[in-house]
């Protein structure tokens, strides 16, 4: 996966998560400056690893308790390298 990030027409950036197979997962919206939308982007790659998952599927088995997703943090900080940082300089 890897973050996008590209100036639009109107003079704002924008950024865009794409996959590993090239398919677009998520665009975020304009952005007044270049730092604002790195900015956003450090915090998507700090924040989502905890992020819940909520289903709005209709199950037919009741809901039981849910396992803890794994660690991503060495030394209590988010481990970047294994959540996929690669070249987007620090903001």
């Amino acid at each position: 996966m890897k973050f996008l990030i590209a100036a639009v027409d109107t003079g704002g950036y924008r950024f865009t998560l794409v996959g590993d197979d090239g398919q677009v997962i998520a665009t975020g919206r304009e952005y007044a400056d270049k730092a604002t939308a790195l900015a956003v982007v450090a915090d998507l790659m700090r924040e989502v690893g905890g992020a819940a998952i909520e289903d709005r599927t209709e199950s037919t088995e009741p809901a039981g308790p849910t396992a803890a997703p794994p660690s991503r943090t060495v030394d209590g900080e988010p481990d970047l390298a294994r959540i996929g940082r690669s070249g987007i300089p620090p903001v």
